[in-house]
Formats: structure tokens, C-alpha cells, sequence
């Protein structure tokens, strides 16, 4: 399964991370590593569907519309 999660680092950047992961139970795993290696905040885990570009604006609108920060949408 894909998945997909924002985060926040110690320094304040904010942005999206793209990971397999079997289950629900990995995906949690995953994130708890994350968190160990100084993501602040980790949040809003999203299983992904399709993988599509339209399918991540739709899941994380802020992230896109963040000016410059995370998933930036190609003309």
C-alpha cells in the first residue's frame, strides 16, 4: 500500500513524505521513525488510492498551496 504524511522538522519546515507500506500497523511504525529522527510533528497519514498528482491536492490542499513549500503543481 502507498501512504502519504506531512510533517513538520525541528526547524520548522513543513512538507509531504511518499512511503509503502504493507498495513495500517507499518504505516504507524513509520511514523514513529520519523518522529525519531526529528520530525517534530508528523500528521494527517493518508492512504493513497491512486498516487496521482490531482489525488495529493485533493488529500493535502494546504501543502499545495503553501507558496514554494511541499508539492508544487506543473503548468
Amino acid at each position: 500500500m502507498r501512504w502519504a504524511v506531512q510533517y513538520e522538522s525541528k526547524s520548522g519546515v513543513v512538507g509531504l513524505c511518499l512511503f509503502r507500506a504493507e498495513s495500517l500497523f507499518e504505516a504507524l511504525e513509520y511514523l514513529d521513525a520519523m518522529r525519531n529522527h526529528g520530525h517534530s510533528h508528523v500528521f494527517n497519514l493518508n492512504q493513497l488510492e491512486e498516487s496521482s498528482i490531482d489525488e495529493l491536492y485533493r488529500l493535502f490542499p494546504g501543502v499545495v498551496s503553501s507558496g514554494g513549500q511541499g508539492v508544487e503543481k506543473g503548468g
